[in-house]
């Protein structure tokens, strides 16, 4: 049976050649020591993040999408200071696939992507762009504007803490009312009415200054005007 003999740098490398061909088309150029294709432009920055898992026999790779966009990040670091700087955070690539509009815990089989064999190398890379092209591009280019951002962020369902704004609930909520803000919402004051009530659920062993930190933000925006570019 054939074992994988090739290093991370050698799978690294061999993905940098073969995907940035495909990619720095649309813009994106590879960043080495993170292992990652990201392209700037509409005031965001999308990220195609690959996480290369080592195993005793076998690597495992996982795609991963992000989106920062400056003009609420900014807003949301004059606040609190920095942060991770991530406004939409998806960390399962089958959340998206599996998930009709986006918003949804989309269930399905996994997309993570294993090489047992050296041999396994092309048809990963074949599979790394065809998620590229089928899942992340038409991800990427859902959020251009700030309107498209508000749409995501600022919509149903509420009960529970989806897999992107920053990852947790507390994030959504203030990131959620600074982008309100940022487009001029009319739904302003009543997502101030959701998101009061759901930041109350966020865990205080996971998020402990989550309510502090919220107020913080609901203040400001209360008292400041935020202008967007």
């Amino acid at each position: 049976m054939k074992q994988i003999t090739l290093k991370v740098k050698d799978i690294r490398k061999s993905i940098a050649e073969s995907l940035g061909s495909i990619m720095v088309e649309d813009g994106f150029e590879y960043k080495k020591t993170t292992n990652e294709f990201i392209c700037k432009k509409n005031n965001c920055t999308y990220i195609y993040n690959l996480l290369l898992t080592s195993w005793s026999t076998s690597y495992w790779l996982d795609v991963r999408l992000w989106i920062r966009q400056e003009q609420i990040e900014n807003v949301y670091e004059s606040i609190l200071g920095k942060s991770h700087g991530l406004t939409l955070s998806q960390h399962m690539l089958e959340r998206i696939f599996y998930s009709p509009d986006g918003r949804q815990n989309g269930k399905g089989n996994s997309l993570t992507i294993s090489m047992v064999s050296d041999d396994d190398i092309f048809p990963a890379i074949e599979g790394l762009k065809n998620y590229y092209l089928e899942i992340a591009k038409p991800y990427f280019g859902r959020f251009i504007t700030l309107e498209a951002f508000d749409n995501f962020i600022n919509s149903p369902p509420f009960e529970y803490s989806p897999a992107y704004v920053g990852t947790n609930t507390n994030e959504r909520c203030m990131k959620g009312l600074i982008t309100a803000k940022l487009v001029n919402s009319s739904n302003y004051n009543n997502l101030i009415t959701i998101y009061d009530e759901l930041i109350k659920k966020t865990l205080s062993d996971v998020q402990p200054d989550s309510v502090m930190n919220y107020n913080k933000v609901k203040e400001y925006l209360a008292h400041n005007k935020v202008f967007s570019l």
